[in-house]
């Protein structure tokens, strides 16, 4: 046995049935072995960002690891986007980079760089060079326990090409029983009761959802919760939520958390589950958790609890356990909870549903808008359908217009672009019998256009919705938020895609993906009524009118 045959034992062993990869010469010990393990396919991709982005869409859909191929330091550095945004994201993505040979490492061999392993490192929760042959099945063991176990994060691991060549004795490789997942901690029974009390006895609670409560499957149980106690849901905010937490047509549902949002800054107590508070993405003029409110906070990982708000009653653990737990102690009475201000709070329940934003009159100038997109898709798609969005500035109007459901709809935090279309493909791998809807901008797809191929080689039936303005947004929005010269002479750099014009669907076709260009309503519904007709991959390019940017008061540098 060869030490690339090990890996590959424990990757069976694992489950693992895809390797999502872009070889080179280094990867020969690799492919050569995986003929021998048909159980095992190997999905080609036409960039390491792609392949990165497949894997973490994978692993977000299964829940579970996913493996990842790079090609030494050159494949590895492409592919470090995608490993941000899978750390950012708690995406358990195990990448295996074949490096050159070992006799030329150390003699500033061709793609050779130094230390490779550290370049993950600071995206991955372990990174580690291979260095024995017969270590090779334990590493790759260990690399799936430590990527799997809560909080979640991508692993790295490096092999030279002519270590994973050489022969290993049978017994040398590790017995391979895959280590199920480390449970999460469970809190203290004293800090549920205390929880429970506290949102009891509270005036004015709010409930923040976060991720956390879609992946552990506890929607129903928060819902259960907030209903029984009358106290508002929110949905995490939109800059740190990776899925959908609470259905809009709860009716504790409340809109996205909104640190402005009368309930949120009158509320006395705030429970924040298993989301992230938070992620910054300017210098914040007014704290995100109002002073006047106590916090509790749970999360699995230690890292986010208290990061920037210290809470009242911090709690490291997993939802579910939490939630089940509240509500066990609210049911068998160890808690009274029909208070006064329960009864108070009750008189008022149920909430009023968000009122809906005013649909953007696209009528009167005949443009299409991101609203209308949003609205068309939500007539077409089926009612099972997953929703990838990497729509950018058109994501606003895509989650207020669509009836996003709890673990039906994959967003990325990491902001490195090119992620969503690879993503969908991932998640179609992982749930080949739903239906697999990318929304992405139209700066986004020219990132990573070329997953149009892997969908087709792989038959892969994600339909792809393009918002199309024909600019990158948030670089002008950037530039109108500073306000200086390019805003006086109306000279925006670095923003304007149509000069020449990308003909996406030309582009698409290219691939083997058919697709439609539209820019009026009734192209638009004759368009995804023939996506979703469509057996395999289709791509609707959607012209769309630029969405409105506020101009600020204030200079810049003043």
């Amino acid at each position: 046995m060869r030490a690339a045959e090990s890996l590959l034992e424990s990757l069976r062993a694992y489950g693992v049935q895809y390797i999502f990869g872009l070889p080179g010469s280094t990867e020969a010990p690799l492919l050569d072995a995986l003929l021998s393990y048909p159980e095992i396919h190997y999905v080609l991709g036409l960039h390491e960002s792609i392949v990165v982005g497949m894997a973490d869409g994978y692993a977000r859909a299964s829940g579970k690891p996913a493996v990842a191929n790079l090609h030494t330091t050159v494949g590895t550095g492409n592919g470090l986007t995608g490993l941000f945004n899978a750390w950012k994201d708690y995406s358990p993505v195990v990448t295996i980079a074949t490096h050159k040979h070992s006799r030329i490492l150390s003699r500033d061999g061709f793609c050779v760089g130094p230390d490779l392993a550290e370049w993950a490192r600071p995206v991955t929760k372990w990174s580690w060079q291979g260095i024995h042959p017969d270590q090779v099945s334990n590493e790759v063991s260990r690399a799936m326990k430590v990527a799997g176990t809560a909080p979640c994060a991508p692993v790295f691991l490096c092999y030279p090409e002519d270590l994973l060549g050489m022969e290993i004795s049978s017994t040398d490789v590790v017995d391979q029983h895959p280590v199920s997942n480390i449970e999460d901690a469970w809190p203290a029974p004293a800090q549920i009761r205390l929880i429970a009390e506290k949102l009891a006895q509270a005036k004015r609670p709010v409930i923040i959802a976060g991720d956390e409560v879609s992946s552990t499957g506890s929607a129903g149980l928060v819902s259960e919760l907030a209903n029984l106690l009358a106290i508002p849901v929110f949905q995490e905010f939109r800059r740190s939520a990776l899925t959908w937490n609470i259905a809009k047509d709860d009716p504790a549902y409340a809109g996205e958390y909104n640190p402005k949002d009368p309930l949120v800054r009158d509320a006395d107590w705030i429970l924040a589950l298993g989301c992230r508070l938070s992620i910054e993405f300017s210098p914040v003029t007014s704290p995100d958790v109002p002073p006047s409110a106590k916090l509790i906070h749970v999360h699995r990982d230690a890292w986010e609890v208290g990061k920037l708000y210290p809470p009242e009653i911090p709690v490291v653990a997993s939802v579910r356990p939490v939630m089940e737990q509240i509500l066990d102690v609210i049911r068998d009475g160890t808690v009274t909870w029909k208070t006064e201000t329960w009864s108070a709070r009750h008189q008022r329940w149920p909430l009023s549903s968000p009122p809906p934003k005013q649909p953007t009159p696209s009528a009167a100038t005949g443009v299409l808008t991101a609203e209308d997109m949003a609205r068309a898709l939500a007539r077409h798609a089926p009612d099972d359908s997953v929703i990838v969005d990497e729509a950018i500035r058109s994501s606003v109007a895509l989650q207020e217009n669509y009836p996003l459901r709890p673990g039906m709809y994959f967003h990325s935090s990491g902001g490195g672009l090119g992620w969503g279309l690879p993503a969908a493909l991932g998640i179609q791998m992982a749930w080949p019998d739903r239906p697999v809807i990318a929304v992405v901008g139209d700066g986004s797809l020219l990132f990573a256009v070329q997953a149009l191929w892997t969908a087709v080689r792989e038959n892969l039936p994600v339909k792809v919705i393009v918002p199309n303005n024909g600019k990158y947004l948030a670089v002008k929005a950037g530039l109108v938020e500073y306000n200086h010269h390019a805003v006086e002479t109306n000279q925006f750099l670095g923003v304007d895609l149509t000069n020449p014009a990308v003909d996406l669907v030309a582009v698409s076709q290219g691939f083997g993906v058919p697709g439609r260009h539209v820019d009026t309503a009734e192209q638009l519904d004759k368009a995804l009524a023939e996506a979703f007709s469509h057996q395999g991959p289709f791509l609707v390019d959607v012209a769309i009118a630029e969405s409105p940017l506020s101009r600020p008061k204030s200079i810049a540098g003043q």
